[in-house]
């Protein structure tokens, strides 16, 4: 019995969705090929179910999901019909007869295009590029089908009455028979509309489109209309050839395929393409959120695209996930894969054995499914967007809408693609490229500097100027670099560091940007550090000769490039660097009155040597001494298992090694290395204890000493973290 009720729902599901998929299809087959002869339009409608029946069966069993239900894109069925109005133009201006053969070429056209599609979606996912399509600005993609939304509507009227609405055709629709058709797919399009919306089932839409179907039949049946009458007056899709309606353009139409015909086609082409990515892409999205499954839309888009290749060689539109059916199917919860399967065996038995029925099809029918998408595409969606968006992208959202459904509809997409750029440029713009800017005064460089020197940069450093740089530099953004660096003109700079950590990358103008601000700099005796920059970029600046003279340096990170700007300001202000030689005697007698330090202080320690690359302190040593750097230089490095040592701090003589972990205990937590020779004076915690019971005044002077470092290196580390949180 559950097997029974399971078979039960699927084929119930599988009928209702089978209605709403066919009917698309011979929607937009009529919309396309509504101009074409009988034969060619069996032909077209042949091709369009062949395409259905290939992409429903391949993608069925192809996606990663289940219950997903597929149908063509209306989206791109505007497009087609386009592309088949501009290939059967140049066909008729070439001299070419009406009949079946240009009918074929018509009809092979609208295939190319869908394969065009399909290659297109199996690109994108192949090179797993499928989500970018989701960047489309929404104002854009609104914009989009609200104009597609008009192209709809028009496409309706015309398939109800047989006349386009044009200026010139205007007169025809005062004849009271082709009034009344428009009246009825319009009412028809209306119930398909507005019923959904108040009854949310699945079923409602099919039961609409056959009760109108019934309804038309009725009322020719009360006319005394036989169905000859009905094809003849246009209110019936037929005639076709009793029995199969499979068939094919005939051979002779692949021979009218040439150069101007493929350059006629490729914009089509190409707009179609985008505009499939972009629907299949809305879809899983919107399916996504429907099931609460997360969706590969790389695959769905690989799966979609090689199904199309296949459909579309066959003639067929492109066609993928279709959110309206695969709602009803999560509702009606049937079981199977096989579910999905089904359109595409109703149009194989259509294509067999339906010709018969598929003339007692009514225009007006089809005709108000075209302008049900229309209104909901054109007036429902773009109200509902236009009163939540900022008024700037309702005018984008209007001007592409428009552009579409005035100037054409290839027109109106490259329209809004460029749209979409500046909208994207404009956005970007708007983040900012600097990540922060900084003196040399406020954020100081990792090498722990004697006291003397020290004054010297903090009543100094306002002339190093630190500018971090970030994200992807472009014409609208990189020129703040050159305004900010502009703007420091009057504070006496004399020495920019531009740090390139945090830049993705950057076009050929900012480039220009870069070069206008080395000329001048070159000009105001300004010296450039440019500190971890990316080699593609790197190349890119020496492609163009920008930072090559010999006031530029380059550093590897932010801290290098201060170090150097602090070292050449410190020389010119006459303080020797390297070298310098530093004394703890001095120092300690400089904190207060204390005479014959050397001598009170010569039991307590000792005096130590070391060559480069000699350690002094290793990690995860426990902290028993510490020294005071007399000459030389030592770096503090972070030694992880299996990573690059990571450089912590620069000390220089004057600067006390280690005072920390001896004050607090336990082991060391970074090594000092020697970067040159070194000199310094050690004392032990032994020696310390021994310097407080003989000498309680000079140990008060080294106790002082110590916490001055040690506050000292902590404001330098407050400025260090601050830097990297700004």
């Amino acid at each position: 019995m559950a097997r029974a009720a399971a078979l039960g729902r699927g084929l119930a599901g599988g009928g209702l969705v089978s209605i709403w998929s066919v009917t698309n299809a011979l929607a937009y087959a009529g919309l396309l090929f509504a101009g074409l002869s009988a034969a060619g339009l069996q032909v077209g409608v042949s091709s369009v179910l062949l395409g259905l029946m290939v992409v429903s069966f391949l993608a069925t069993f192809g996606s990663a999901g289940t219950g997903i239900a597929f149908s063509a894109f209306g989206s791109a069925a505007i497009l087609h019909a386009a592309a088949v109005q501009a290939v059967d133009a140049l066909l008729e201006a070439k001299g070419v007869p009406a009949g079946l053969t240009r009918e074929g070429a018509v009809v092979l056209a609208s295939g190319t295009m869908t394969v065009v599609a399909g290659v297109a979606l199996a690109a994108l996912g192949v090179a797993r590029l499928g989500s970018l399509v989701r960047l489309l600005p929404n104002p854009v993609a609104v914009g989009f089908f609200a104009g597609l939304g008009a192209a709809f509507t028009a496409g309706g009227i015309t398939l109800a009455t047989g006349v386009a609405p044009h200026r010139d055709g205007i007169a025809a629709y005062a004849e009271p028979e082709r009034l009344l058709q428009a009246g009825v797919a319009l009412g028809i399009g209306l119930l398909l509309v507005i019923l959904p919306r108040r009854t949310r089932h699945g079923a409602v839409m099919p039961a609409i489109l056959v009760a109108a179907a019934l309804a038309c039949h009725a009322a020719m049946l009360l006319l005394g209309w036989t169905v000859a009458d009905g094809q003849r007056a246009g209110w019936l899709l037929g005639p076709f050839p009793s029995g199969r309606i499979l068939s094919f353009p005939p051979g002779e139409s692949l021979a009218l395929f040439d150069w101007d015909l493929v350059r006629t086609l490729l914009p089509y082409a190409a707009s179609s393409a985008l505009l499939c990515a972009i629907t299949l892409a809305l879809m899983v999205t919107g399916i996504e959120a429907l099931t609460g499954r997360p969706m590969n839309v790389d695959r769905e888009m690989r799966v979609a695209g090689f199904a199309n290749i296949v459909g579309g060689a066959l003639g067929g539109l492109p066609t993928g996930h279709a959110l309206s059916a695969t709602t009803f199917l999560a509702r009606a919860r049937p079981v199977g894969r096989w579910v999905t399967a089904v359109p595409g065996a109703v149009a194989l038995a259509i294509l067999l054995f339906g010709a018969d029925v598929l003339a007692l099809v009514p225009r007006p029918a089809l005709a108000a499914l075209l302008l049900s998408v229309g209104i909901e595409w054109m007036v429902i969606r773009t109200w509902r967007e236009a009163r939540v968006l900022p008024r700037h992208e309702v005018v984008i959202l209007l001007v592409v809408a428009a552009s579409i459904a005035i100037v054409g509809i290839v027109e109106g997409i490259a329209l809004g693609l460029g749209l979409a750029l500046l909208i994207f440029a404009w956005t970007y713009r708007r983040i900012p490229v600097i990540r922060s800017v900084v003196r040399g005064h406020e954020m100081r460089s990792s090498v722990a500097r004697s006291a003397r020197m020290v004054r010297v940069l903090e009543a100094e450093g306002h002339r190093i100027l630190l500018v971090r740089l970030q994200g992807y530099m472009f014409f609208l953004n990189a020129e703040i670099v050159q305004r900010t660096f502009a703007g420091a003109k009057t504070d006496g700079v004399r020495f920019l560091v531009l740090d390139f950590g945090h830049v993705l990358g950057m076009d050929s103008s900012a480039i220009d940007v870069f070069a206008r601000l080395e000329r001048e700099a070159r000009q105001r005796g300004v010296r450039i550090a440019l500190t971890a920059v990316p080699d593609a970029l790197d190349d890119r600046f020496a492609a163009h000769g920008v930072f090559r003279t010999p006031g530029c340096s380059r550093f590897t990170s932010a801290d290098q490039g201060l170090e150097h700007a602090e070292e050449l300001l410190l020389a010119e202000h006459g303080q020797p660097v390297h070298e310098e030689r530093a004394s703890l005697a001095a120092q300690l007698a400089s904190l207060g009155d204390l005479p014959d330090v050397e001598l009170r202080l010569a039991p307590f320690v000792g005096h130590v040597a070391f060559a480069p690359g000699e350690t002094l302190m290793r990690q995860g040593q426990p902290a028993d001494d510490m020294m005071f750097l007399e000459s030389g230089r030592v770096s503090a490095v972070l030694l992880e298992k299996g990573a690059a040592p990571v450089h912590l701090r620069t000390l220089t003589p004057g600067t006390l090694v280690g005072e920390l972990a001896l004050v607090r205990g336990g082991n060391r937590t970074a090594s000092v290395i020697a970067v040159t020779p070194c000199e310094a004076v050690r004392i032990d915690r032994a020696g310390l204890a021994r310097l407080k019971a003989a000498d309680p005044v000079l140990a008060f002077a080294m106790q002082r000493m110590i916490m001055l470092q040690i506050s000292e290196k902590l404001v330098d580390n407050t400025r260090a973290v601050d830097l990297a949180l700004r």
